[in-house]
């Protein structure tokens, strides 16, 4: 066999390793267990543990915020609004109402299916779309953003929260706002239970919760009716104001309102179980 023969035999070789490692590794990602909040989340069981948050409370949270923007959305000029982390879609279907243009973005397909009946139902019309809120392609489409019951902090390494804010910085249009609601933290260390149960169903949920490496952590543990259990995890990232506010501003973003709770309480570090931020987006959006 030639020199040149042998080279192109070892090319061969080489090409069809590379194609073996690229497929152990697809193997591997697809073996992976789902990240808590996928998992979670598409668990007809979350809708139910968390059905206490109703329509009513949703759209007093949607007043609010655009009474703090001064926002008012009309038929010949409807304002763009994009919610982010929509869950059953209670926001969205509240902004639709008031007639904004909404989009309303979710991980998890069971959740959006919840939301679109639920907007059907309602006589709205919504736009839902299933997407990480890490890989959301929005161009200076929306005048406001909403990412409102704790769904910020989800993942393990911090630069990843950053890029969602700048995702949402890059779907704002320059003076548009984004209201972002977090735990307090503060608050929520010096009042966290660590333990407790809930009546679902004719069953006794545990919840078992601990703040630990900045996060706070709630393990819950549904019974079934054979005697087995279903376990599922929350995990949420901790910030600061101070620490939430520097990343806003490092996005793009100047807070403009602290709220404490959803009726309009100013944001107080010691006694508030919230801390709704509402933010304006400055110049242009940066570079992803």
């Amino acid at each position: 066999m030639s020199n040149y023969e042998l080279g192109r035999l070892r090319d061969m070789m080489n090409a069809m390793k590379e194609e073996d490692e690229t497929r152990e590794r697809e193997e591997e990602s697809l073996q992976e267990e789902p990240d808590w909040f996928e998992e979670w989340f598409r668990s007809d069981f979350y809708l139910k543990l968390y059905s206490h948050r109703d329509h009513e409370e949703a759209e007093a949270c949607v007043d609010l915020i655009l009474r703090s923007v001064d926002l008012i959305s009309t038929p010949e000029k409807a304002i763009g609004a994009l919610d982010l982390a929509c869950g059953p879609g209670r926001h969205a279907i509240a902004l639709a109402k008031r007639g904004l243009k909404v989009t309303a973005v979710d991980l998890s397909p069971t959740l959006l299916s919840y939301a679109h009946a639920e907007a059907e139902e309602a006589g709205v019309d919504v736009r839902f779309v299933r997407s990480d809120m890490r890989h959301i392609d929005f161009h200076e489409e929306f005048h406001l953003v909403l990412q409102l019951f704790t769904s910020f902090g989800y993942f393990e390494d911090r630069s990843e929260d950053a890029l969602v804010l700048q995702r949402v910085r890059a779907a704002l249009d320059k003076g548009g706002y984004y209201a972002l609601d977090l735990i307090n933290e503060r608050q929520l260390r010096e009042t966290i239970v660590p333990k407790s149960e809930k009546h679902l169903d004719g069953m006794v949920v545990r919840e078992e919760r601990r703040i630990t490496e900045g996060r706070i952590e709630k393990r819950i543990i549904i019974p079934t009716k054979d005697g087995d259990e279903h376990e599922f995890v929350e995990s949420v990232r901790l910030y600061s104001p101070e620490t939430i506010e520097g990343m806003l501003y490092d996005a793009g973003f100047s807070p403009v309102h602290w709220f404490g709770d959803y009726e309009g309480n100013r944001y107080d570090p010691a006694t508030s179980e919230r801390m709704l931020v509402v933010s304006r987006a400055e110049g242009g959006a940066s570079e992803i």
